[in-house]
């Protein structure tokens, strides 16, 4: 049924005169298409290529040929293992002390871990040794410390027990 001024439609909106229209009309026009243009869209989800796992990093990082310090470290709630290094050439890179033995204790309660870099692809310069410097680190929780005895670092050429 049909108002006398002609509007078959009136929405009463806050802040208007009364009936739809200015910046109501506008809003509303707008709130149409959107729901129009948001109903013709495709939603349907797209599968993501799928990425080649890579290779474990343990079988990229090289066994470093020696190491120069290794000291624990008092930390909350645990003990922190450092070594440092210093790598034959420049370009090695990413340090880390990784556990032989999914890092269980061996019969003697003795943790062992492998120093290990990534090494550059083409074999690099010497260059200087401060260059050249690395350090590996890990964290042990108090929880663990408490089966373990001693840990063990173990480089190419060289190998040092620490007993707690």
């Amino acid at each position: 049924m049909a108002r006398p001024d002609g509007v078959f439609f009136a929405i009463k909106l806050p802040y208007s005169s009364g009936v739809f229209d200015g910046w109501g009309m506008r809003l509303f026009s707008f709130g149409i298409a959107v729901a129009v243009l948001l109903g013709c869209s495709n939603n349907t989800p797209v599968e993501p290529d799928p990425v080649p796992e890579p290779a474990p990093e343990v079988s990229r990082r090289a066994l470093l040929p020696s190491f120069d310090e290794v000291v624990p470290e008092p930390a909350l709630r645990g003990l922190i293992l450092r070594v440092e290094a210093t790598a034959p050439t420049l370009g090695y890179g990413r340090a880390a002390l990784l556990p032989v033995g999914d890092g269980q204790p061996d019969a003697d309660g003795i943790v062992t871990y492998q120093l290990r870099a990534l090494a550059p692809p083409t074999p690099g310069t010497v260059g200087p040794a401060s260059a050249r410097r690395l350090i590996a680190a890990t964290f042990v929780s108090d929880a663990r410390l408490d089966d373990i005895r001693g840990f063990r670092v173990i480089s190419q050429t060289r190998e040092i027990v620490l007993r707690r």
